[in-house]
This record gives C-alpha cells, structure tokens and sequence, in this order.
C-alpha cells in the first residue's frame, strides 16, 4: 500500500481517537471528571441524527415523515440543518444528565463522582441501545471516493481528518468566550470562582453539553471509514472511548491540543507499524498494534504523570 495512503488512514483513525477525547476533556477541565456517559451521550446524538436524515419519527410511526426536516435531508443544507438540531438536542441530553448525576452530588471528591457518572452510563446504556431508531447514518457525500496514489479513498475518509482540526480550533475560540474563562476559574479554584459571582451550576451544564456534542461527533466519525461502514453500532462505543484513554493520558487530561497531538501521533503509529513493519511484528500475534498505545502510556506516565502537554498541579501551602 502507498505510503500516502497509510498517512491518510492514520491521520483519520487519530481524528477519530481526537474527538473522543475532547469529549472527556470538556468535563474533566470543569469539574475533574472522567466522564463514563460520553459513550451513550454520543451514541444518542448519532441515533437522533440518523433519525431526522432517514424518517425524522424517532422511532414513533405516527411522526414518521412528518418531520419537516426528513423533506430536504436529501439535500446537503437539509442534512446540515439535521445536525444543527441533532447537535442541540444532545447538548440539552447532556446538560440533563448533569444535572440529574452531578448536580445532586455538591462537594464529592472526583471519584465519587466519576462513580456517579459510570452508574449514568448503565441507565443511558439500555435506553439509547434498545431506541427504536434507525442506525444507518447517511452522510450528504454518501459513498463518494477519491483517487489519491491510484487507490480510491472515501470522502468520508477525508472529512474525519478535516474535522478533528476544525473542531480544535472551534473550542479554541470558544474557550475565549465567558465559559472557557469561567470553566478555567473553576478548575483553578472553585471556591474562588464561586466567590467573584461564576455560576457553578452553569459552567457545569454548559461543559456537560460541550462534551455531549463532541461525543456526538466522535460517534458519527466511528460510524463512517475507516472504522464504520456507515451503518452505527451502539454496542462497539465503550470499546472507542476505551481507545482514546492513552490519547488523554499521553497527550493531558486538560489539554485539547495534547489530546488532538497525541490522536494523530497514535493513530499514525498503529497504521504505520501494521502496514509497514507488520511483516518484521507477525511474531507479537495479530493485535499488537491495539496494544502500542497502552505501552506508551505507561512510558509517558512514568515520566510526566500529568501527560505531556498537560497543567501540573499546583499545591498551596
């Protein structure tokens, strides 16, 4: 296989592992959190986005083609509108479940609350697994290849590789905004946040809703190449974020640069040693290019606990 092929394919599986880390840094910088609902929150933004493209009934018959926008889903400004309003709906999902699991815990430690967050995800679980909702998740270029090195690539292919980068720099200017200041007060001194008049409450629902997007997008990145055929499955998403926890540790639980540095870094590095010098490895068995990330996590924590790019922490005294 061309060598720009593997880049490509690397390049794409490390976006994949980049928006789901995002996704876990959105509510680890607010409130330490190592957010097991991701998953399913993510699961059901791709299941409400499947259904306004295919049906827009959510499953019920009665509403079956009566969605407005299932008429122009067709058309690519029809599709975008879908995930406009599939993106706010589970925003809304996630800062409900906030409010639901975190909120009731006021002043828990960080395990107590990412507890909390693993017993959401098993309600979430079998709610969004047993949806009545379509799992084919069509995308406006639908199967369209390109040829690049005399090999076809899926546009899909490329559109994942574009993503990751765009989403970095959209939370990079969101992070400009009060949110981003005010989720960074918070994760600095909650005490003092709170003091100067930041709304917990807020902060909390809005990173909550920032995660529940990007989870959602790493789910529609999981459904298309080169890890999905098209078609989305809810049971293979704990196995996806699983993936991306050495993308967080190497590249820093704070970090979305880290996270996205670290994605391409361990994407490229899977394809890379498969295709290259799968050969010279056949020895290590047939999944040890699953088990690289892991290895290096452990090297890269012995040496910087807090991740490569991420904030040490600061003790007062």
């Amino acid at each position: 296989m061309a060598i720009e092929i593997l880049l490509i394919q690397g390049w794409s599986l490390g976006s994949v592992y980049a928006l789901v880390g995002f996704g876990f840094v959105a509510t680890y910088k607010t409130n330490k959190v190592l957010n097991f609902t991701l998953p399913f929150l993510g699961a059901a933004g791709a299941l409400i986005l499947s259904s306004l493209v295919s049906d827009g009934g959510f499953g019920i018959r009665r509403l079956r083609g009566k969605n407005p926008l299932t008429l122009i889903a067709d058309h690519p400004v029809g599709w975008v509108l879908c995930f406009v309003v599939a993106l706010a709906l589970v925003g809304a999902l996630g800062a409900l479940v906030e409010r639901l699991v975190i909120r009731p815990l006021p002043g828990r430690s960080p395990f107590i609350l990412t507890m909390a967050t693993l017993a959401g995800a098993l309600v979430l679980e079998v709610a969004v697994g047993h949806a009545p909702i379509s799992r084919r998740l069509a995308m406006p270029w639908g199967t369209s290849s390109v040829a690049i090195a005399g090999a076809d690539v899926s546009v899909s292919t490329l559109a994942v590789c574009v993503m990751a980068p765009a989403v970095l720099l959209g939370v990079a200017g969101f992070n400009r905004t009060w949110f981003g200041i005010a989720a960074r007060a918070m994760a600095d001194d909650e005490e003092a946040a709170v003091s100067i008049g930041i709304g917990r409450s807020r902060v909390m629902a809005t990173g909550w809703a920032l995660a529940a997007g990007l989870g959602m997008l790493a789910a529609m990145a999981f459904a298309v190449p080169p890890l999905g055929a098209g078609v989305f499955t809810t049971r293979s998403m704990p196995d996806l974020f699983f993936r991306a926890i050495p993308v967080l540790a190497i590249g820093g639980w704070d970090s979305y640069g880290g996270v996205y540095a670290a994605g391409i870094a361990i994407g490229m590095m899977q394809v890379m040693v498969g295709g290259v010098w799968g050969e010279y490895a056949s020895f290590l068995g047939g999944g040890y290019t699953t088990i690289l990330p892991y290895m290096v996590m452990l090297i890269v924590l012995m040496i910087r606990p807090t991740g490569v790019f991420g904030q040490a922490a600061v003790h007062r005294v």
